[in-house]
């Protein structure tokens, strides 16, 4: 499995509203960040390239 780790509130927040659950949220322990972690579907890459745009 493969894990997209979103260090962007603007872009979880993105997903959240396309139907997205995140796994969890934690926090880096080495940059101390917070970070979503979402699982990579086609459709979670689908939504990643739509906010790129």
């Amino acid at each position: 499995m493969n894990y997209f780790f979103c260090y962007t509130k603007r872009v979880s927040d993105f997903l959240q509203e396309r139907g997205f659950s995140f796994i969890t949220v934690a926090q880096d322990p080495k940059s101390k960040k917070l970070f979503s972690l979402y699982l990579i579907t086609e459709e979670l890459q689908k939504a990643l390239a739509e906010y790129k745009k």
